[in-house]
Order: C-alpha cells, then sequence, then structure tokens
C-alpha cells in the first residue's frame, strides 16, 4: 500500500518549500521538490516600465540577491543601450558583487549549515554550542553587509547603482576603513574554509549522478570579450544565445520552472565555478588546491565546502578592488551620457548560487517590452530532485525523522533562493 512522507517546509533555507516522498510500500516511487513561495511575476511586472525603472523593481525579488539582481540588470540595459561606463563604476560594481558573496557565504555556511554539523537545531544554538564560530560568522556576514552598504547605498536593494554609472563615489576615508574591516575577517574566512574541509559532513552518503556543471566564463580570445556559458560535458555559447542551450519546462507540482541545458540536467553555483576554472586569489587558491580531492568532480553536497573557498576569494577580492580604487585619481563625474533608443540586451552573471540572466527588450522611448530572468535555482531544481530521490531510495527504511533531516541537509547544500526562482503562474 503506498504512502507519502512530506517535509514541510523546509527549514534554514531562503523561502518556503516542501519535500514529498512517495513510497510503495518501504520503497522510494518518487521525489518531488515543491517551492510553493508565491508567484513573484516579476518578467511580467517589468513589462511597460520605463528602463531607469528596472533596476528598482528588479532588485526586489529577494533581499540577499538584490546586488546581483541590480547589476545584472544594469548591464542588460546598457548593453540594449549601447552604455559604456566608466572604470570606476565597473570596479565598484565588482565591489558590491563581493560583498554580497561576502554576505550570502556567510549567511548559509554559519546561521543555515553549521548547526547540522554540531547536530543542532540552529543558528541560536551555535552561541552556546560553537561562541568562536557564531561570533566569526557574525563578523563575516557584518563585512558583507558594509559593502554593499556603502556601494549600495543601503544594506538591500541598493539605490547607488544606476545605468551609465553611479549616483555618487563612495568618499575615500570610508574605503580606508572598508579595506581594514576585510583585513580583520580574512582569517575568519580562512578558518571557516579549514573547518568545513575537516568536519566529518553529516549528510549520508549516496550513489549520486556526477554533476554537469554550468557556469559563465570570460573569452578574452577576441577583441570583444564575450561572456560565455560553459559546461563540463563540453558545451559552450556565448551568453546572448542562452536560450539555444537553455531550455525551461513548467511543472505541475512547483511554482518555479525546471531549467535543462541542451536538454541536459545542470547544476550551478560555487562548487560548479571551481571545478570550470574560476580564477581565485592566492589564499582561496591554495584553499582549493588542499581541498581539490573533495571538490573535483563531486556531487552538490561538496557545494558547502565549495563557498568556503570562494568565502576566501571574496574577502581577497575586495580587498584588492579597494586597492585599485584607492590608487586612482578622484573624479566627480560618476555617470555618463547617453541616447535613448531601441534595443535589446542580454547579461549573465554569476550570482552567490549560480548563473543568473537578464534580458530585456526596449522600444524607441526606452519602455521594457519584454523581460526574461533565469534565476540559480531554477536551474538547479531538476538536479536537486534528481539527488533527493538518489539518497532517499538509499535511506528506505530509516527513521522517519532521520530520512526528513537528512533530505533537508542536502537541499540546504544547494543553497536554494526559493524567492528568486518562483515566476510560474498556475492557470
Amino acid at each position: 500500500m503506498g504512502s507519502v512522507l512530506e517535509i514541510k517546509p523546509l527549514s534554514r533555507v531562503e523561502g518556503h518549500g516542501t519535500v514529498r516522498v512517495s513510497l510503495a510500500g518501504r520503497q522510494v516511487e518518487s521525489v518531488q521538490l515543491n517551492l510553493i513561495e508565491s508567484p513573484r511575476l516579476f518578467e511580467a511586472l517589468l513589462v511597460g516600465k520605463p528602463y531607469d525603472e528596472l533596476p528598482e523593481i528588479i532588485c526586489r525579488i529577494c533581499s540577499i540577491c538584490s546586488s546581483v539582481h541590480r547589476v545584472t540588470s544594469l548591464q542588460a540595459i546598457e548593453a540594449a543601450l549601447g552604455i559604456g561606463i566608466s572604470e570606476p563604476t565597473a570596479l565598484y560594481r565588482e565591489l558590491i558583487l563581493a560583498g554580497g558573496q561576502i554576505e550570502s557565504h556567510g549567511l548559509h555556511l554559519f546561521c543555515l549549515v553549521l548547526p547540522d554539523y554540531f547536530g543542532i537545531a540552529g543558528f541560536t544554538e551555535l552561541a552556546a554550542k560553537a561562541p568562536a564560530e557564531f561570533r566569526a560568522g557574525l563578523r563575516i556576514k557584518a563585512a558583507g553587509n558594509r559593502i554593499q552598504e556603502l556601494v549600495g547605498g543601503r544594506l538591500i536593494h541598493p539605490a547607488n547603482l544606476v545605468p551609465g554609472g553611479m549616483g555618487k563615489y563612495p568618499a575615500r576615508d570610508e574605503l580606508k576603513k572598508l579595506r581594514s574591516e576585510l583585513q580583520e575577517i580574512l582569517p575568519d574566512a580562512v578558518k571557516a574554509c579549514e573547518m568545513f574541509a575537516t568536519l566529518t559532513p553529516p549528510l549520508h552518503p549516496a550513489n549520486f549522478t556526477p554533476p554537469n556543471y554550468l557556469a559563465v566564463q570570460n573569452d578574452d580570445s577576441e577583441s570583444l570579450p564575450a561572456n560565455l556559458l560553459v559546461t563540463s560535458n563540453g558545451q559552450s555559447i556565448d551568453s546572448t544565445r542562452y536560450r539555444e542551450l537553455l531550455t525551461e519546462q513548467v511543472m505541475p507540482h512547483s511554482n518555479a520552472k525546471h531549467s535543462y541545458a541542451g536538454g541536459e540536467i545542470v547544476t550551478v553555483g560555487a562548487l560548479s565555478r571551481l571545478n570550470l576554472g574560476v580564477e581565485l586569489s592566492s589564499r582561496s587558491a591554495q584553499a582549493f588546491f588542499d581541498a581539490r580531492s573533495q571538490l573535483l568532480g563531486a556531487p552538490m553536497p561538496a557545494n558547502v565546502l565549495a563557498q568556503g573557498v570562494e568565502l576566501v576569494h571574496s574577502v581577497e577580492q575586495g580587498i584588492a578592488l579597494i586597492d585599485k580604487l584607492l590608487e586612482m585619481p578622484a573624479t566627480s563625474e560618476p555617470r555618463v551620457p547617453f541616447p535613448i533608443h531601441e534595443g535589446n540586451g542580454t547579461a549573465a552573471r554569476e550570482a552567490p548560487r549560480g548563473v543568473l540572466i537578464h534580458r530585456y527588450e526596449l522600444d524607441s522611448q526606452g519602455i521594457c517590452t519584454a523581460a526574461d530572468i533565469v534565476t540559480p535555482t531554477a536551474i538547479n531544481q531538476a538536479a536537486m530532485e534528481r539527488d533527493l530521490y538518489a539518497l532517499a531510495s538509499i535511506l528506505t527504511g530509516v527513521d522517519e525523522s532521520e530520512l526528513k533531516w537528512q533530505l533537508e541537509m542536502l537541499v540546504r547544500a544547494y543553497d536554494p533562493c526559493i524567492s528568486c526562482a518562483v515566476h510560474v503562474v498556475r492557470i
């Protein structure tokens, strides 16, 4: 006789979701990951809006991911209108993205994942169980927040980043203070990476399918560099042609679409970036080298350690970007002028959770006539379901509470951002 085990709601993830395991006796028949957050409908909301309102609207798709959505939106608009930005503006955008990654990875590693390694229910218990780690997590997250406040003008939904540039450049003395803060947390980031490399993962081993990784890479071989979407099975395409590679399928049980690359399930995120050759800074490169046996070709549970490596990289990157900005002469022209005309533009960036794509079509008045957004969690959803089935199948017969805990840990390893992913309207 069949039965259903449901994890409702998923805990310690961004957004609302459930896992539904269908059983025939003690055998697992199917597993569904249901992303039940109310649909965000942002693609439809953008249509009919002026180009300069698009970044203001879309960055509200999620508070955690607001900076990378705004930067990706700006780049798509600037591609549509043929806008070039200054070198300082480009550096500041990279800096706020580094801050977003520090804040996001810090939140995930310390608040959402680390409690599993200590066998406790949540982040608040870390203060008693692991006070040093608790304080380190708060310092790291605070530094990431500080970058976003300084560059973006506020903690979430940054307002200082605008088409063609910025509202104003941060003061140089504030940059120096920020550099000192990043220097102070760099040892915390290194220790965090070492900790996740040595702690015994609480997730039960399973016969996970080897991932087909997907990431954005820069192609510097031509006179006009382009962003490429690259997979570990050899597929590569200019990001402006992303729809020739990525397809989406509406699923009846979820408010997010399943995405496929060339018809195959793919995974995105920190683990994918490391496996596809992201350029790392000195300490993070050493951390990756030391943990390469745990990361190369690994299934997505290793994404936790991969985020630890990237945490070190993002702190080092933030310091390096500030050094470049401080070396530049002061300027009072943070925004370039540009004409408004008809056009379309695509931008692909690496968000903390993986590949993010924005595409807009603008009319002659700069009004948006079409919008398409592909998010990391939507890309990962099919892989999450596949891996949940593999794990549930190997755990057949275990105590129900243990099965639920194991499946939740697997979802947390992917670090889903459900709010960004839910675009489907049910008819």
